[in-house]
């Protein structure tokens, strides 16, 4: 079977190519929204202009599930509807096309944070989400809270895979944005590799749960795997970081890396923070923090006891003792 009735079957029915003037025009927009907007891109404009204009790009009769665009990795070719404008869409596949450009004929086994074995997808999840993440930066959209439903999440993409870029934002935070940007579109290892060396043995698992998000059709049952998710991301990432802490300084550093953390947690709207998971985590580590700085500091130090100033494990210090002391109260 050819191409063409492959296309028919799935709701696609190819028309003529695009003419230069138009992709000409597509190749531009995408590739000034990618490098103005990800400055990790800014200085692959060229590249990327090019492996637009090259594409091969047709205009389609397009099933409506589609929205207007389609990326049929088979011919690497794309699809699009007469009246498609820049949008979510269509940069969301264009990104797809440049993680693919040249791969087909190498018989590529990684396109993109993907990789082929033997009849099954590595890190389709996370690639998804990567992807669409870029898309929303290209877009020029910022990062937000939004409420969806009693579920509040932070995210640059409300309508899109909205729980996925959730999470890969919490992955970046520990992980890298630079390194996830540049390796989704120059499809190398280099994100890969800090992500397993992040999470060690656990990163199959994380990989796994996107992927699940990503199969997943049940609103509740995505809610639900992203909070394991989350859970999953930054409880490995705190309990591991102890293990290779040397200097008062790591430990500082961890500390602003938790509370900075919590502004972007997914959390559920109205939940009392006794019963929430991630606050009572919170709470342990940077118990645990605070007894690693004082370890350290007797190593370091003639003192028998270190003098706390006022400086990251100082204030986590005493958020713990007036987080007790205020349960103390509320008890009563």
């Amino acid at each position: 079977m050819n191409f063409e009735k492959k296309l028919e079957q799935i709701g696609i029915f190819p028309e003529e190519k695009v003419k230069i003037d138009k992709k000409n025009e597509i190749a531009k927009s995408i590739a000034e929204k990618l490098c103005k907007n990800c400055e990790q891109l800014s200085e692959l404009y060229n590249e990327i202009y090019m492996r637009i204009y090259n594409c091969d790009l047709y205009y389609a009769e397009i099933a409506t599930q589609f929205n207007g665009v389609f990326y049929y990795y088979k011919n690497n070719s794309i699809y699009i509807s007469r009246e498609k404008q820049v949008d979510d869409y269509l940069m969301h596949e264009m990104i797809h096309y440049i993680q693919n450009f040249s791969k087909l004929g190498n018989k590529a086994k990684k396109i993109g944070l993907c990789r082929f074995e033997d009849y099954k997808i590595l890190a389709l999840g996370i690639n998804e989400a990567i992807v669409q993440y870029i898309t929303a930066k290209a877009l020029g959209n910022e990062l937000q809270r939004i409420n969806v439903g009693n579920i509040s999440i932070y995210t640059n993409s409300p309508t899109y895979y909205k729980y996925l870029t959730s999470l890969i934002y919490q992955v970046m935070y520990f992980v890298g944005e630079n390194e996830a940007i540049s390796s989704a579109i120059k499809s190398d290892e280099e994100f890969i590799e800090k992500l397993y060396n992040t999470y060690e043995e656990q990163t199959e698992k994380i990989l796994k749960k996107f992927d699940d998000i990503l199969e997943e059709n049940n609103e509740e049952k995505i809610v639900e795997l992203y909070f394991e998710t989350q859970e999953l991301i930054y409880s490995v990432y705190f309990n591991k970081v102890v293990k290779y802490f040397t200097s008062t300084k790591d430990v500082d550093e961890q500390v602003e890396k938790l509370e900075k953390y919590e502004e972007f947690i997914g959390k559920i709207l109205g939940e009392d923070e006794r019963n929430n998971k991630f606050i009572d985590f919170k709470n342990r580590t940077e118990s645990k923090l605070l007894k690693e700085y004082v370890e350290i500091s007797r190593k370091t130090s003639r003192n028998s006891l270190p003098v706390l100033y006022k400086n990251a494990i100082h204030r986590a210090f005493s958020k713990i003792a007036n987080f007790f002391k205020r349960r103390k109260l509320e008890d009563r």
